[in-house]
């Protein structure tokens, strides 16, 4: 029980914040006036009418400063995308801000972001992105040493069959293994490591001056969306003909759509 309601805070203050201010209106009104007024044609209820309007202030107040919390909890996020001008930089930011910052990044994609609040037997999805029609999971690795392995993608694409998704995403500040890369090879999976999430950070920054002042140029910055449709890529890997064995971007809605873009391993 504790922990659902835990659950339930985290959950306001990752919500807009004008929800919480809409729930304070409501649920004094209710209290203060239209509970009471029910209540009040019940003799045996009375008692119950005359206390509840003095009780009105309690979720008022609670809900007054979740939103408070939610407001300045989604200037944080505007930050941690906005002010990103390095790798290093970006690897050094915590584990939990690191979720914020990937769950903004996308949010200013157009993506409605939920957070799943520790769904999965072990929290494997951390994020649940929607558009009309589509539902993607994502899971976030803020690992600076250690590369993502064939495992965890295999766990994910379990989970995002299981939820019925379009595409799974794993976000790592750090680098994946080649074996995950040929396990994601050919199915909506995308796998999205450090250099790689730098490029779609900056390329959704409200003050791109900042990145350039850094001097920093990701050589992927232009291979985030499909040339085709505009939509996320996926690495792939060829199977046949001459460049069998090398990796390229495939439109994540292949075969929708069937644009490509070469891929560029980054020199960092």
């Amino acid at each position: 029980m504790r922990r659902q309601k835990e659950s339930n805070l985290e959950l306001l203050l990752k919500l807009p914040w004008w929800i919480s201010a809409v729930l304070a209106v409501i649920s004094f009104v209710a209290l203060r006036w239209i509970i009471p007024a029910q209540l009040d044609h019940n003799q045996a209820l009375h008692p119950f009418a005359v206390a509840l309007p003095k009780l009105a202030i309690l979720p008022l107040g609670l809900f007054a400063l979740t939103a408070i919390g939610s407001f300045l909890f989604s200037k944080k996020r505007r930050r941690l995308v906005d002010e990103q001008t390095s790798l290093e930089k970006l690897r050094e930011t915590g584990w939990k801000d690191f979720e914020h910052l990937v769950a903004e990044a996308f949010r200013r994609q157009g993506y409605q972001v939920e957070y799943s609040l520790g769904r999965g037997a072990d929290g494997g999805v951390d994020i649940v992105l929607r558009k009309p029609d589509r539902k993607v999971l994502v899971q976030c690795k803020q690992w600076k040493v250690f590369s993502v392995g064939a495992p965890v993608i295999r766990e994910m694409f379990g989970l995002m069959t299981a939820e019925q998704a379009d595409e799974a995403i794993i976000v790592t500040s750090g680098k994946f293994t080649r074996d995950a890369q040929d396990f994601a090879a050919g199915k909506p999976i995308r796998l999205i490591d450090g250099p790689q999430l730098l490029a779609l950070v900056q390329s959704v920054q409200t003050n791109p001056a900042a990145a350039e002042k850094s001097g920093f140029k990701s050589p992927i910055a232009d291979l985030v969306t499909c040339p085709s449709c505009g939509q996320p890529m996926i690495l792939r890997r060829s199977k046949r003909g001459a460049n069998v064995g090398n990796q390229f971007w495939g439109c994540s809605t292949y075969p929708a759509c069937k644009g490509t873009r070469k891929f560029i391993s980054p020199a960092i």
